[in-house]
């Protein structure tokens, strides 16, 4: 089953009722008449526009979404670390959008990103106790490119330990399902996956070697994509480079944010050799493509039997 199926089936499936609960509620505190909760990067960009809510206020809801649900209430335990500069952060964009409008694509979204990426500022654990301490220097390829598009770094996400597994960790422990506290969000990208069924931020980084943007994608019924190796730059990803195996990708709540997000992410790379293939393979915006009438008519496979330990 591919990614997209397994994600609109899951879709479908909390659609019908069948999810073993609801999401999470609203964050309190909210500006008049902007509604967190499932919002996406355009209601966001409009409620900017109409002047009802800044980078700054986006970026509290979240902080206080994730202060609320991760490590009190349910519990999900999804985030290692938080950014101490989020808030700076998203002062400074909405100081820029006053004078010249939004300063990229992403502007004042937060974005969550797994714990085997780096972001310069936090550590990169890897969600064991063995790296607790480390905090690189700079910044991954792709986490450079979503700052200068306008995003708010907010934090790190769990993952399994070493991103061999499940999402457990001697760090942190166990992340819960938001839909089912019994239940596991998958691995290795679960964290990053429930982050964003939990509305702890609008969309997350994710990291596959072989399934682990994709199963934490169906199993939190969020969207998830493995890109196409050689589009999505590996520098600064702490799992399977400089193989081809590992690839870094979007999680988002639908189809229309993975696309936003997956336009910022590509790009080639002179420290990854690999995205020299994907040169002059991105035109425009991946946004032009959707269509809602796409799956009219289309049929859903449904795997009866294991074909593999992976299926």
């Amino acid at each position: 089953m591919t990614h997209w199926t397994s994600a609109l089936l899951g879709s479908a499936i909390a659609a019908l009722g069948i999810a073993a609960s609801a999401p999470l509620a609203t964050a309190q505190n909210a500006p008049a008449n902007f509604q967190v909760m499932e919002t996406t990067i355009d209601d966001i960009h409009a409620a900017m526009q109409a002047g009802r809510l800044t980078a700054h206020q986006l970026t509290q809801l979240y902080l206080d979404r994730i202060r609320a649900y991760d490590k009190q209430g349910p519990k999900i335990n999804a985030i290692i670390t938080l950014n101490p500069q989020a808030l700076a952060y998203a002062d400074r964009l909405d100081a820029a959008y006053r004078t010249s409008g939004f300063v990229g694509p992403m502007h004042g979204i937060p974005v969550l990103v797994k714990d085997e990426i780096d972001a310069a500022g936090m550590p990169t654990t890897l969600g064991t106790t063995v790296f607790r301490d480390y905090r690189p220097t700079r910044d991954s390829f792709v986490v450079e490119r979503l700052r200068k598009a306008g995003a708010v770094i907010l934090g790190k996400t769990t993952l399994s330990e070493f991103a061999a597994g499940d999402t457990y960790g001697s760090m942190f422990g166990v992340t819960r399902n938001p839909y089912d506290l019994e239940r596991t969000v998958g691995g290795s990208s679960g964290g990053s996956a429930a982050s964003v069924a939990a509305n702890f931020s609008t969309v997350a980084l994710g990291e596959e070697t072989v399934a682990s943007i994709r199963r934490p994608g169906g199993w939190n019924d969020v969207v998830s994509m493995r890109p196409t190796p050689g589009l999505v730059s590996r520098s600064g990803m702490w799992d399977g480079y400089p193989t081809t195996a590992a690839q870094m990708g979007p999680i988002a709540r639908n189809v229309s944010d993975l696309a936003h997000l997956l336009d910022v992410m590509v790009g080639y790379d002179p420290e990854d050799p690999l995205t020299a293939a994907g040169v002059d393979k991105h035109e425009g915006s991946y946004t032009r493509f959707l269509d809602r009438n796409g799956l009219r008519g289309a049929r859903i496979g449904v795997l009866r039997e294991s074909v593999g330990m992976f299926s």
